[in-house]
């Protein structure tokens, strides 16, 4: 059984207390990356990975009502430096719904889904990582040159929330990098 990079994060309600800045970020209902757009002179998708039909673990089947999903990972670039880390799931019947999912390549999956206007997305969670869970991403995902970022700076915020257009829903999760805009406003 193949698991997401964030099937053991600690998911729940509570945000990071007193990071204003932070905070703002991570509930930004918006697109992500037209955010992300407005802090760099480029911008630019890196797709990690692509994996089809695994095994959800049941919260992640809860979120998108299957037990099985196509997974999608990429680093979103600024300036060529990695800011934020993420993944997409969603099912067989999803992809039915928007076949465009299956292609997006190094397109970002904001432009797709934010172009619908009825788009809906649910209330966010969030999770704040440990070292471990960092150096686990950081391995997988080919960042151990950002390793030494978090030894002297912040704990690493992420989030998650369904965003629904239809009879199609993906499952969001973004992970705010070391280098994230979000960590220096």
């Amino acid at each position: 059984m193949t698991n997401t990079a964030d099937h053991d994060w600690h998911w729940g309600p509570e945000l990071p207390r007193s990071r204003m800045p932070l905070c703002n970020w991570l509930q930004d209902t918006g697109s992500l990356t037209e955010r992300l757009r407005r802090h760099c002179r480029q911008f630019r998708v890196q797709l990690q990975s692509t994996t089809a039909e695994i095994t959800l673990t049941p919260t992640q089947a809860a979120w998108i009502g299957a037990d099985r999903a196509f997974c999608r990972e990429v680093l979103l670039l600024c300036d060529e430096q990695p800011r934020v880390y993420a993944s997409s799931l969603y099912s067989p019947s999803s992809l039915h719904a928007i076949p465009a999912l299956g292609g997006l390549g190094q397109r970002a999956l904001g432009e797709l889904l934010f172009e619908d206007p009825q788009l809906l997305r649910s209330d966010f969670e969030f999770a704040c990582l440990t070292e471990a869970q960092w150096r686990q991403l950081s391995r997988m995902q080919g960042m151990t040159q950002h390793l030494d970022q978090l030894a002297n700076g912040p704990s690493l915020w992420a989030r998650r929330s369904l965003l629904a257009t239809g009879q199609a829903g993906v499952l969001v999760t973004e992970l705010f990098l070391p280098a994230a805009q979000a960590y220096r406003e």
